[in-house]
């Protein structure tokens, strides 16, 4: 079963993060940004997420998220 996880950004953005177990660990989701991780526990998949959404904006900016 998958666990929804909204976070705010140091940017004011609000982000939700989907994390599922998946067999090596958990999967992360940003249910905003197209961004997708995997690690080992569900704190490091939550970190990886987070620093994704924040290349991401920084590479494609905040523009997107009003597509």
């Amino acid at each position: 079963m998958a666990d929804l996880i909204k976070w705010k950004a140091a940017s004011g953005l609000k982000f939700t993060g989907k994390y599922t177990p998946s067999l090596k660990g958990y999967l992360g989701e940003c249910l905003e940004v197209d961004v997708v991780v995997q690690g080992k526990t569900l704190e490091e998949t939550r970190n990886r997420l987070k620093e994704a959404v924040k290349f991401h904006l920084e590479v494609f900016g905040p523009e997107e998220l009003a597509q």
